[in-house]
Formats: C-alpha cells, structure tokens, sequence
C-alpha cells in the first residue's frame, strides 16, 4: 500500500499536490518521505560496512607487514648468531 502511494507521489509535480485535498497530500507525502527515509537508512548502512571492511582489510594487511618484518630481523640475527 505504502509502495503504491509512494508510486504515486514520484509521478506528480509540485503543483499537482495544491490540487489535490489536504489529506490525500499529506499522505502521499508521508508515504514518500517514509520510503526515502528507509532507503537512505539502507545506504548509509551499506556504506558503514564497506568502511569498515576496508578499515579491516588495511589493518590486517599492516600487521602482517609488520610480522613479516619482524621474522626477518629475527631470521638474521638467528644466522649471525649461530
């Protein structure tokens, strides 16, 4: 239902809203505000996720880096040592 009146309000221009009753405006615009709002939701949503995958992602790349470099050090002190 939400989606048909939303359907609805894309369809319309500005001035076709001054025509129409108060009630029916209201709704039209409550049903489109609504949907909007859940779809702008749905993206910042998306979005947090992708930020904090790559954050991640980044993370985990540099303490391998950093392990890596520290096996080699390890690794030649190891030789010079024995």
């Amino acid at each position: 239902m939400v989606a048909a009146w939303r359907a609805r309000a894309i369809k319309m221009y500005p001035s076709d809203f001054r025509d129409t009753s108060a009630e029916v405006w209201v709704t039209l615009l409550a049903a489109l505000c609504s949907s909007r709002q859940a779809e702008i939701t749905d993206t910042l949503v998306e979005l947090l996720v992708a930020l904090v995958h790559k954050i991640n992602t980044r993370a985990e790349r540099r303490v391998e880096k950093q392990l890596t470099a520290e096996l080699k050090k390890v690794r030649g002190k190891e030789g010079i040592l024995f």
